[in-house]
């Protein structure tokens, strides 16, 4: 058995190493550079087993899951307006559990919103002129995501859906690279994988050979929208779902007609398409959802 003596010395170098990390990338901040994130190389968590490239899933942000599809394996749901118990509700009738949070942009209506500094604070994001790019390099948005990831682990998530990742490729106003998202998405595995979350890769096709061995799925909008699914079919043939949305009705909003078979076909079939998991949704990521097969 292990001493007192040597728990506490064994705590302390955890301890060490972890500030040294933290002061690394807070050096690498400051002096403009690109440093790489080496404290991702972390097993997947027990969770990742159980997702399968066959399972079967819906997302619903803007509002509860209401009487869960039995056949629906797994529920991507908005972790700021979920609780414990939806979560557990959702166990108890056999569905995983994926929580949604943006990784990658500024909310201004989240609990956590004042705790970001105004110098990490970029250009409005174009479809959602309400949030503003988050630069991922600076670290208080690292110890917020990092928090987030905590209240994730503590409603009993399974894994994790982070979106904006892909800031590099708009108008972010940083300047920010491909590589600086690759090691922000690569440290935010570590860091859920750390604490027993399953993590995917949300858009950003083309950083998928850089991230590959530290996401456990793909989820993929209108990538049969903008003819770019051949991105994301590397994942799938490893074995690894890629769960894919489309918003056939752009903004309208219907939940009582289904899309016409002529617009479901377009959505739905499209090179390695039986590779993919994919669900028409409204844009708002309601309740309602139509599926291919």
């Amino acid at each position: 058995m292990m001493s007192t003596h040597g728990i506490f010395i064994g705590g302390l170098w955890r301890l060490v190493m972890e500030l040294g990390i933290e002061i690394a990338q807070w050096v690498c901040y400051r002096i403009g550079l690109g440093c790489s994130d080496y404290s991702y190389m972390h097993d997947y968590p027990p969770t990742s087993g159980y997702i399968t490239s066959s399972a079967s899933w819906d997302i619903v942000l803007s509002t509860n899951v209401p009487r869960p599809d039995p056949t629906t394996e797994i529920y991507d749901i908005d972790m700021w307006s979920s609780e414990p118990s939806t979560v557990d509700a959702l166990h108890r009738q056999n569905h995983k559990v994926i929580c949604y949070f943006s990784a990658g942009s500024y909310e201004p209506h989240k609990k956590d919103s004042a705790s970001f500094p105004e110098e990490a604070l970029g250009n409005p994001l174009h479809d959602w002129p309400s949030e503003r790019w988050l630069d991922v390099r600076h670290p208080q948005v690292r110890r917020i995501m990092a928090a987030r990831l905590d209240r994730a682990q503590k409603l009993g998530c399974d894994g994790v859906d982070p979106d904006n990742v892909d800031g590099y490729g708009n108008d972010n106003g940083f300047g920010l690279k491909k590589q600086d998202s690759v090691n922000y998405i690569n440290w935010l595995a570590g860091e859920a994988h750390s604490r027993g979350l399953a993590m995917g890769l949300k858009n950003a096709g083309d950083v998928i050979p850089e991230v590959f061995a530290n996401v456990l799925w793909s989820v993929n909008e209108e990538c049969a929208n903008r003819n770019e699914c051949d991105l994301y079919a590397s994942i799938a043939r490893a074995g690894k779902p890629i769960f894919h949305i489309e918003y056939p009705k752009g903004t309208d909003r219907n939940d009582n007609e289904d899309v016409d078979p002529e617009e479901k076909r377009r959505h739905c079939e499209f090179s390695n398409s039986g590779l993919f998991s994919t669900v028409l949704k409204n844009i708002i990521l309601d309740r309602w959802v139509q599926r291919c097969n």
